[in-house]
């Protein structure tokens, strides 16, 4: 009878040191499932914020070239593509859309180009398009801080300013680090048309991808939204699902002065 208690006792510690170790496998597989999954979307989110500022200092930086007219000199911007997690990668990409800007019988065509990078899973985008820092997620896209239009009233006539980039540079560059990018101020070159009263200014966006279009339709919306309170008659439309259109129709009599401001930039890689 005394053996057959210890063994029954050793059998019953065995078992319940398996059971312990089951528990614990369980705590860590529930760990891996549920809590590394939720640290990585955390630093990435956090990444994606780094990113995000890195590229408003660069829009920063590229503005004060084209303000103090840095003809010929380079800026030099490191954008940190990398995340604690995954390698990064930045791209830069021409005519990836096409602004048309038609007053009276007087039309001008812009190609849009777009920097930006990819990081983690590539879900996200942050990047620079059309004078704007824009942020892409899972295919939706919002801007951080949208392009420039600036319409002044004065009476019947409106003074209608837009400032849009041109930028040259074809690239893909992965990295596990920080990727150094040089922009270099071109030109800057002014365009002014007026045309007869009553004439009105239309402004269409087609777009490559149909997320670029709604991006734009969106920036559309907000200045509709910001001049309609101010007086102005101006209507934003989506003809389609990868054009967007800006409408701006002045006062009886008035007469619409455009200038658009294109600054020529030259964007590359450092390379060592």
């Amino acid at each position: 009878m005394m053996m057959a208690t210890k063994n029954d006792s050793g059998l019953s510690m065995a078992v319940g040191f398996v059971m312990v170790l089951l528990v614990i496998a369980m705590i860590i597989g529930m760990w891996a499932v549920i809590g590394v999954p939720e640290q990585i979307r955390d630093a990435e989110d956090y990444h994606a914020i780094e990113v995000t500022n890195s590229f408003l200092d660069y829009k920063i930086a590229v503005d004060n070239q084209r303000v103090h007219d840095m003809t010929g000199l380079n800026i030099s911007m490191l954008i940190p593509a990398a995340s604690a997690y995954a390698d990064g990668a930045l791209f830069m990409e021409e005519d990836v859309g096409t602004l048309r800007i038609l007053l009276g019988s007087t039309e001008n065509t812009y190609d849009i180009s777009r920097l930006y990078t990819t990081f983690g899973t590539t879900n996200t985008r942050v990047g620079y398009e059309g004078g704007g820092v824009f942020r892409n997620d899972y295919g939706s896209a919002v801007w951080v801080t949208p392009p420039s239009i600036n319409i002044d009233k004065d009476g019947s006539d409106l003074d209608i300013t837009m400032i849009v980039p041109e930028m040259h540079g074809v690239f893909a560059v992965g990295s596990s680090e920080g990727i150094p990018v040089e922009t270099g101020l071109v030109s800057s070159i002014s365009t002014y048309v007026n045309a007869p009263q009553d004439q009105m200014l239309t402004i269409t966006y087609t777009a490559e991808k149909q997320w670029d279009a709604v991006l734009w339709s969106t920036f559309f919306n907000e200045t509709q939204i910001l001049y309609q309170s101010e007086g102005v008659s101006i209507t934003s439309t989506m003809p389609s699902p990868i054009t967007a259109t800006l409408q701006i129709t002045p006062p009886p009599g008035g007469v619409i002065y455009l200038t658009v401001i294109k600054p020529v930039y030259d964007v590359d890689v450092r390379r060592y």
